[in-house]
């Protein structure tokens, strides 16, 4: 029996790791959701490919986002202190010229030339077409909760605390809608590379089902 167990692993192997919340998610993990009004993710499963942590000065330490595979396209899935009774937060990436199908250009633009104001507002256009591919990540209009330093990288804070040197920073702007259910964030690096998100706060329960890799 001895020989099968080294063999084959039998009971000697230890159980995985259990996964309680997205915080809790690693690299090869997936995950089910539930049925959602956000058609890209609605009854998917979806698997973790990649990982990126944040620390948002005086918000958040130590964010893990974890990059999805399995939609049409790349999702990201981590948790949110923006509204705790929503604490799943569901986003995607957007280029510039989606950003202005769906956002009117004057006011979108005064956000990266009006810096120090942080009283922005920014309202959807009606483009069907552009919603219906988003659907469930657009509100109808946003304010300016937050702008600030923040910092990113690829080296899991969890594990090593010690991780200073490899942390970029960027200023961080978060748009949030006036029900708190979607948001925008918006990522500015030196040298002038912006990244833009739509995001879905929904329910963690949303989460049908959870796999350790």
């Amino acid at each position: 029996m001895g020989f099968f167990k080294s063999v084959f692993g039998g009971d000697d192997e230890s159980p995985p790791t259990s996964i309680e919340s997205p915080k809790d998610l690693k690299v090869g993990d997936m995950l089910k959701m539930e049925f959602a009004e956000q058609t890209l993710v609605s009854a998917q499963t979806l698997k973790v490919n990649e990982q990126v942590f944040y620390d948002v000065s005086a918000v958040e330490n130590c964010k893990t986002v974890s990059q999805l595979q399995g939609a049409d396209q790349h999702v990201f899935i981590s948790t949110s202190s923006v509204n705790p009774e929503l604490p799943l937060e569901v986003a995607i990436s957007v280029l510039p010229e989606q950003v202005f199908k769906l956002f009117k250009r004057k006011s979108f633009v005064k956000i990266f030339d009006e810096p120090d104001n942080t009283n922005h507002r920014i309202s959807r256009k009606i483009d069907k077409e552009s919603l219906n591919e988003f659907q469930g990540f657009v509100a109808e209009s946003y304010f300016q909760e937050r702008t600030n330093e923040a910092y990113r990288s690829k080296k899991d804070c969890r594990k090593n605390s010690n991780v200073d040197s490899d942390w970029t920073a960027f200023d961080y702007k978060l748009m949030v809608s006036d029900d708190r259910k979607n948001a925008v964030r918006i990522e500015i690096f030196d040298g002038g590379r912006t990244d833009i998100y739509l995001i879905a706060y929904l329910p963690l329960n949303k989460v049908d089902e959870y796999w350790p890799a």
